[in-house]
């Protein structure tokens, strides 16, 4: 546990930008998240509690989940001037992962589709000062929730997509039938095709099965490799981190595997985590001998409807390009990608960093750019495999 009472002072120019000033910030306490007290630990849930729509990735369940099997889990505890730290509740929560040398990533790294600051918007955050007593000189992120603290180190915003089941999974059905979306029908179609030819269909909301597990991963990583993209599994911890994700059982963080089943065997699976109402699309795959009846298509709806049939109200997607969820997203809401760098270098690492973005949407977008495709698949295999997930 690491205590850090700080003096008042001016916020940098950089974060007064945002129109939030340091004067009323007070002492910050870093600490594990297996050495916060009982009270910290309620104050924390009570943040969670409150949130509009609440995310597991910012529970404490998620950041015990996370260290038990990763390790280098902090959060800073941020109390308001004159509070004094284990008396005074804390006013915001930072949770993050860092393995020393200064670099900061949300809990869970690359694993985290949403994170930021547990705090209210009013609340006044030096975030010089914040990284000080994290011992961080850097904090990356690239599925940032909205805070003003962070808006003037945002480089890029993006969609990120969620189905709403408030009303009901025939609701949102037709809603999308009626907003144009054809892909929702498309897939009753093909559910009911592939049942009547190559079945039976069932499906199960919920299979706490290792086994089954294995398979989905297994298919995610094929998925990987056609992708170029670095398979994370071969780090060994997210694997462990899944199979304890199947039996948690908490009003912030609850496993959902949801499983399709052709003949009784497996097709598709869908690994989510439940906080609240809403439900949290994780890891999706299906076996791609049976692509043509579009199995992870049929496995997500059918996650959905016994979602909505449990009481949750939302599913998020999460961001990216996929077609799929252009089709079945009712909305989305905005994720942030950027850097609280407040080093001499941080101007030319901004520069660099959006130079390389601009060269892989030129090769997502070129049909004559296969060349650059491979570069930034390659790029991207040599980068994440040094990324500290």
């Amino acid at each position: 546990m690491i205590d850090v009472a700080h003096a008042k002072g001016s916020a940098p120019s950089s974060v007064a930008s945002s129109g939030v000033s340091s004067s009323m910030m007070g002492p910050i306490v870093i600490r594990r998240p297996s050495e916060l007290s009982a009270a910290e630990r309620t104050a924390w849930e009570r943040f969670m509690d409150a949130m509009p729509t609440p995310t597991p990735y910012l529970s404490p369940e998620f950041a015990d989940l996370v260290e038990r099997h990763r390790g280098g889990v902090f959060v800073a505890l941020l109390h308001g001037d004159g509070a004094v730290p284990g008396t005074d509740p804390p006013l915001g929560f930072f949770p993050y992962q860092t393995d020393g040398g200064g670099v900061g990533r949300p809990v869970g790294g690359g694993l985290n589709d949403f994170h930021g600051l547990l705090a209210p918007a009013e609340l006044p955050i030096d975030l010089r000062t914040l990284l000080a007593a994290c011992e961080l000189r850097v904090w990356k992120f690239d599925h940032l929730l909205p805070h003003p603290a962070f808006a003037p180190f945002v480089e890029r915003r993006d969609p990120s997509a969620y189905l709403d089941l408030s009303e009901g999974y025939e609701a949102y059905y037709q809603g999308r039938r009626a907003a144009g979306s054809r892909k929702v029908k498309q897939v009753a179609r093909m559910d009911r095709k592939f049942d009547r030819e190559d079945g039976p269909l069932t499906f199960e909301p919920h299979v706490p099965n290792v086994d089954l597990l294995d398979q989905l991963i297994e298919w995610k990583r094929a998925q990987y490799a056609a992708a170029g993209l670095f398979d994370m599994f071969t780090l060994g911890w997210p694997r462990e981190l899944l199979v304890d994700l199947l039996t948690m059982r908490s009003p912030r963080l609850t496993g959902r595997f949801s499983v399709l089943f052709r003949n009784g065997e497996m097709v598709a699976g869908d690994l989510g985590m439940r906080c609240g109402a809403v439900l949290h699309s994780w890891y999706c795959a299906y076996d791609t001998a049976y692509s043509s009846h579009g199995p992870g298509h049929i496995c997500t709806l059918r996650a959905a409807e016994a979602a909505a049939a449990d009481g949750i109200t939302r599913v998020e997607l999460g961001k990216g390009p996929e077609d799929y969820k252009r089709s079945f997203a009712s909305d989305a809401r905005e994720v942030a990608e950027g850097s609280v760098d407040f080093r001499a270098v941080a101007p030319l690492a901004r520069t660099c960093r959006q130079a390389f973005r601009g060269a892989k949407a030129t090769a997502a977008n070129s049909p004559a750019a296969e060349p650059l495709r491979r570069l930034v698949r390659r790029v991207k295999v040599l980068t994440a495999g040094a990324r500290p997930f």
